[in-house]
């Protein structure tokens, strides 16, 4: 930010000026202020260049520019208030320059008036779109109202400014997760009771490889009469992950006699070749595939190798490696099967920078006839090709069209854009809701990482990274990410918590307890990692130990509060403490998300003879263990603690 200043600080001349400086007379004592001021400047006192330049003020109250100056030093000390008061006189004689216009934002939102920033901010855009701290600052304050698709919008902004940029992708990757975490939230409160909801359930279910949890979920979203296209094709998929090859071809047979052309379905059927020893079938549908939409295969490839054993990889493997030198296969197939890995890019050069174009009717008719007839013959990329750059023109048919397109074929920008506007639909709202968040989750990982490999030096992004395979129960990556942050700053709290909990839950208890341990040898007091420790006792069946952590863990961030009273009720629970153990359980409740707490309060009330407290205890349990509400299911949450039902 200093950098910027430097260069937006316009009026400041070279001189020094003795400390006992007192108001000059002579006709160029505004030259000798300025010079001065600069030196201070130069010298990092703003304090004493603000009196140069207040005295300039006074001097030449009708120069805008040297209120801006003055503003800008008061910016640099801290003296917020004063500096906003400067900035909009500056304004009031000149409302087009640029730099108070920035800065008023900037201070506003150091004083969290958020609505009076981005009044501020969006003018600064205006006046010099090329400026990144404008793009920057506006994702900041649309953040602060909580307007998450408008800093989405912002920070993405701000990366097609300066493309190297690392905190740009850091932030539109936190803005990501911020909108996957807000669309949780509604579709939970909302919408609980939606075939979207439950595929969303399913599909992080079998992310984290809780195969038995998605293909429960997949069974219940398709038992409603609307779920997403594909859900048949994914709960084949998490079938033939549990090895039921006979339900899972009952599946893609039910997909594909509603979407004949599904590539989803034909990759599932591709995998099922693969399980059944018929390997060379599946590799002509991956041809098919590939011939059809390759942005497609590309996208989807970690789906098809997720829970498919390494000798059934082998074999495809070398399938397509033979193949490929007969001509039957092409090397990018044979290239895409040997890195595993899902290609995620999200630069669609394709979205239209002119979305106002003017499309006669009978064209646009044309057009979505067109891309429906891709979307029936798996064409996606070109069926988003065709719609995506009238995106604003689209009617909510057409948009849902783009979005289904956009997303399998891997353009996740385009999918999010086109979901963003069904989501705001009321009518349309669960399967907009569901589409962004898949979309939402695919672009975060892809800002991450791309902000990862510019700023590797920087900690944050590797615990950031760390928090989100942690949630999505890819411990050891999680584990890689936390020690990458620990090479970088070895004491950092937020590494040894996070890497502590990543052991804990990947059953490396003994490894856990000693990070834990060495952590708070410098950390004592810290209510986290003693939260972290007590669990882990709990885990190793140590109770007694474990409780002096957790009553040091109690003032703890609020959301792990809930999660040390149901520890401490376990604590209590085993130490024959059963009064205790009861009013902390009590107090857990209210985060029950499973009806696990329930259960275990219920049993408490059985042992001391209180029979109707256990069976509204016991009821309420069965009802959120049906309901299946886990807060994990919609994944990528913040500061969630995976082992909450330990």
């Amino acid at each position: 930010m200093r950098r910027f200043w430097i260069s937006a600080a316009l009026f400041c001349l070279v001189f020094c000026l003795s400390p006992g400086f007192a108001l000059p007379q002579q006709p160029g004592e505004l030259e000798s202020l300025l010079a001065s001021a600069q030196q201070a400047q130069a010298r990092g006192d703003f304090q004493s260049a603000a009196e140069y330049y207040r005295w300039a003020v006074a001097l030449r109250p009708q120069i805008a520019e040297l209120r801006t100056n003055l503003g800008l030093m008061y910016y640099q000390t801290g003296k917020d208030e004063q500096a906003v008061a400067a900035f909009r006189q500056a304004l009031r004689m000149k409302p087009t320059l640029f730099v108070p216009n920035l800065f008023l934002g900037l201070d506003y939102l150091k004083l969290k008036r958020f609505p009076d920033a981005i009044s501020c901010l969006k003018r600064a855009a205006i006046l010099k779109p090329t400026d990144i701290q404008a793009q920057l600052g506006l994702g900041q304050a649309y953040a602060g109202t909580r307007n998450t698709r408008l800093a989405v919008r912002s920070y993405l902004q701000a990366t097609q400014i300066e493309l190297g940029n690392a905190d740009a992708w850091y932030h539109l990757g936190v803005s990501y997760l911020e909108q996957v975490e807000a669309d949780a939230r509604i579709l939970l409160g909302r919408h609980k009771d939606s075939g979207y909801l439950r595929a969303l359930m399913a599909d992080n279910f079998s992310e984290q490889r809780a195969h038995i949890q998605a293909v429960d979920e997949y069974e219940k979203a398709t038992s409603f009469s609307a779920f997403p296209p594909g859900v048949h094709a994914a709960y084949a998929l998490a079938l033939l992950n549990r090895h039921d090859l006979p339900a899972a071809e009952r599946e893609l047979k039910s997909e594909l006699a509603s979407s004949p052309g599904s590539l989803m379905g034909k990759l599932g059927v591709a995998r099922l070749h693969v399980e059944q020893g018929t390997a060379d079938r599946a590799g002509k549908i991956i041809e098919e595939i590939w011939n059809t939409d390759p942005g497609f295969l590309r996208a989807n490839i970690a789906l098809f190798n997720r829970g498919l054993s390494q000798s059934k990889r082998s074999e495809l493997q070398h399938l397509l490696e033979a193949e490929r030198a007969t001509g039957q296969v092409s090397e990018q197939i044979v290239a895409l099967f040997r890195s595993g890995l899902a290609s995620e890019g999200v630069a669609d050069g394709s979205q239209s920078s002119n979305p106002t174009v003017n499309i006669h009717g009978g064209a646009r008719s044309s057009r979505s006839s067109n891309a429906a007839m891709s979307y029936r013959h798996g064409r996606y990329g070109a069926c988003a090709e065709s719609l995506s750059a009238r995106l604003r023109l689209l009617q909510p048919n057409e948009v849902r069209l783009l979005t289904w397109c956009a997303y399998f074929t891997g353009r996740y920008r385009n999918a999010f854009d086109a979901a963003s506007k069904l989501a705001v639909n009321p009518g349309t709202q669960t399967e907009g809701l569901y589409w962004e968040t898949k979309s939402a989750q695919k672009l975060a990982a892809e800002a991450l990482a791309r902000a990862s490999e510019m700023d590797p030096t920087s900690p944050k992004l590797h615990i950031l990274l760390g928090d989100i395979a942690r949630q999505r129960k890819s411990f050891p990556d999680a584990e890689r990410e936390y020690r990458k942050a620990l090479a970088l700053q070895p004491d950092d709290t937020g590494a040894l918590f996070g890497l502590s909990l990543a052991l804990l839950a990947d059953d490396q208890i003994n490894e856990a307890f000693d990070v834990a341990q060495a952590a708070l040898q410098n950390n004592a007091s810290d209510p986290e990692l003693n939260a972290v420790m007590g669990e882990i006792l709990c885990a190793r069946r140590e109770f007694l130990q474990a409780e002096p952590y957790l009553v040091k863990s109690l003032n703890t961030k609020p959301e792990y509060v809930a999660h040390v009273h149901a520890l401490l009720g376990r604590v209590y629970a085993q130490t024959d403490r059963t009064q205790q153990a009861i009013a902390e359980l009590k107090l857990a409740l209210p985060d029950d998300k499973d009806g696990t707490l329930h259960y275990q309060i219920a049993r408490l009330y059985l042992k001391v003879g209180d029979r109707d407290s256990a069976k509204k205890a016991f009821e309420v349990s069965k009802r959120l263990r049906v309901e299946g509400l886990n807060r994990a299911a919609v994944a990528l949450q913040q500061g969630e603690d995976d082992s909450e039902s330990r």
